[in-house]
């Protein structure tokens, strides 16, 4: 495992992250004992970033992290984010998630119903009360004294451009809650409003074979700035690396026009698994090779996703011939 400097903070971390959005969710079947093996690998392996927000599984991700490196917390690097929120309904339900997954687990219609109710009872709160609660909250899932790096998830350009935000965040970092804040943006453009923050130090962004919209304006805005780049989302979504009928989810909440164009653009980078090299692998190279990002963050549920992803990093690199052919695409 390598290591990046972080932005202009003092935090070094391991090139390859861990982000938590799939750990302790509703439809996915890792139980807590296989994800604390994981996480144990993982740290293992040299991973030392580890993502999550305090939506992810309503808390439980966080949990998981946190009991999986409480006594050593020294040797990692904690994200995470807040911003979004459940209804009183939706924390009800919640609270039924075991007796639920054997039955989502076999039925994907209800699977899909499920995912479409959760997404529409989700709302996003920054105010300072929210926020700071949040943080305090996160801290104890965590079971930790301070955050090293607290994230809006997903603000609003109007919250961004107002920049209120910023000092709630500032407060967090005075009373040593958090070390830094960073902001994890669903579009470029609100990446880059974020920079204009002087006290961000991280922005979170999309950057994959199919989206490739931040190498050109904000990783060179960035590295001018000296704020990190945490890139996630380096297999699309699961696009790169999936069947159909295994984005059953995405099909479920997506236009099925855009759906099928996704599936199309995939498609044409299979060329790039051969030998012993898998498509999964070369698309984390791809992203790791972008000057300016500082980690690369797949999403990971099992012990086999993580050994793929960590045999990225000795796997036979992208040739200049590769790398030309996705510039053309």
């Amino acid at each position: 495992m390598r290591y990046r400097p972080f932005g202009g903070t003092d935090l070094r971390v391991s090139e390859l992250g861990l982000g938590g959005g799939r750990l302790g969710a509703t439809l996915r079947e890792s139980t807590g004992r296989e994800v604390t093996r994981m996480l144990q690998e993982a740290m293992d392996s040299g991973i030392s970033f580890y993502d999550t927000a305090d939506s992810y599984g309503q808390g439980k991700s966080e949990e998981l992290i946190g009991d999986a490196f409480r006594d050593r917390r020294d040797r990692v690097v904690l994200a995470t984010k807040t911003g979004y929120r459940l209804s009183g309904a939706a924390e009800t339900a919640a609270r039924f998630k075991p007796l639920m997954r054997p039955l989502l687990r076999s039925t994907r219609p209800l699977r899909r119903m499920v995912y479409r109710v959760r997404s529409s009872q989700l709302s996003r709160d920054f105010s300072a009360r929210h926020i700071n609660d949040a943080a305090d909250a996160s801290l104890r899932r965590l079971q930790t004294d301070y955050i090293d790096l607290y994230q809006l998830h997903n603000p609003p350009t109007a919250v961004l451009r107002d920049g209120q935000v910023f000092a709630v965040l500032d407060r967090l970092r005075s009373a040593g809650k958090v070390r830094y804040y960073g902001v994890s943006c669903h579009t470029v453009e609100d990446a880059l409003l974020a920079l204009r923050d002087p006290g961000v130090a991280a922005v979170q962004v999309k950057l994959n074979l199919l989206d490739r919209r931040a190498i050109g304006g904000l990783l060179p805005e960035a590295r001018r700035r000296r704020v990190a780049v945490i890139a996630r989302q380096p297999l699309a979504g699961g696009f790169l690396t999936q069947s159909p009928a295994e984005l059953s989810l995405q099909a479920a909440t997506m236009d099925q026009d855009r759906f099928q164009e996704r599936l199309r653009a995939a498609g044409q980078f299979r060329y790039l698994a051969k030998g012993s090299r898998t498509l999964a692998q070369a698309a984390i190279q791809f992203a790791l090779g972008q000057e300016g990002v500082a980690v690369v963050l797949p999403g990971i549920s099992s012990v086999r996703h993580l050994r793929e992803a960590i045999g990225a990093l000795t796997a036979p690199p992208l040739t200049d011939q590769e790398l030309a052919m996705i510039q053309a695409s």
